[in-house]
């Protein structure tokens, strides 16, 4: 791993600050802990970068509407520890106390999680099956917009130049069964399985292909996990084979239908 290459550092105090600086090459960050890996590695070299750390209305997590609103520079630990989101959202809480090792959990944030869009996101794939959705600000305006459309593909979101992900917007609804269930043999999971149901139900295979894959039904007992298994985008790597990981999709997918209280 190399050292990092010369940038130039800009700290913004408040929001409007940090909108007038950033754009295709002044990149912004919050915990760093994708970004300065990629540059480390040579695979991304902006000349400027925007540290949104000092951006205090940014560290929020409050209730908003019938929804968690969680500010963008929350990390993985203090949005599982926070009360608000332990009361309300327990199940994300859970998913974010297994989210890489410590040091991420401590210093990464949920935004720059999705922003990143690592195919073998656990938060994307929780986020898109609670009905997530992310609040986006430019100098234009605001716009809101559901997690599973803002990643698009691997390393790739809808976020457009010049916006920033302000916070992440979890609807809460009290009669919601949930599940993550995950495959790991290194610090990124080979697989994980996201189901959440109540009216509906929706499932997310992650971990396997390009990005988070999203099945729903009437109900999880109408969830056919070969047939999923058959469907979903598969990418072998190290990991695991196409056979294998495919495998491993029909199982897991069988225990979160089971843990929603399906059949199968």
């Amino acid at each position: 791993m190399g050292v990092l290459p010369a940038f130039r550092l800009h700290r913004p105090t408040t929001l409007a600050q940090a909108l007038e600086l950033v754009n295709d090459d002044r990149m912004p960050y919050a915990g760093g802990t994708e970004l300065l890996l990629a540059m480390k590695e040579g695979l991304l070299r902006p000349t400027h970068l925007v540290d949104l750390k000092g951006i205090g209305s940014l560290r929020d997590v409050r209730e908003s509407g019938s929804g968690v609103s969680i500010g963008a520079l929350v990390t993985h630990t203090q949005a599982a520890d926070h009360p608000i989101v332990v009361d309300r959202l327990a199940g994300l809480a859970a998913v974010l106390n297994r989210v890489g090792n410590p040091r991420v959990r401590a210093t990464g944030t949920l935004a720059g999680n999705l922003c990143f869009a690592e195919p073998r996101s656990d938060v994307a794939a929780a986020l898109i099956a609670l009905g997530g959705e992310v609040e986006i600000a430019s100098a234009e305006g605001r716009r809101a917009m559901a997690v599973e459309d803002f990643v698009i593909g691997p390393y790739t979101t809808a976020l457009e130049q010049g916006e920033l992900v302000t916070g992440i917007l979890v609807p809460v609804q009290p009669d919601l069964r949930f599940a993550y269930l995950k495959h790991q043999t290194t610090e990124r999971p080979t697989l994980g399985v996201a189901a959440a149901a109540n009216s509906h139900c929706s499932l997310v295979v992650g971990a396997v292909g390009f990005a988070p894959q999203v099945f729903r039904s009437p109900s999880p007992s109408d969830l056919d996990p070969s047939a999923i298994a058959d469907r979903v985008e598969v990418v072998p790597d190290l990991t695991g084979s196409e056979e294998y990981k495919r495998h491993l999709v029909e199982v897991y997918v069988r225990r979160a239908v089971a843990a929603l209280g399906g059949r199968r």
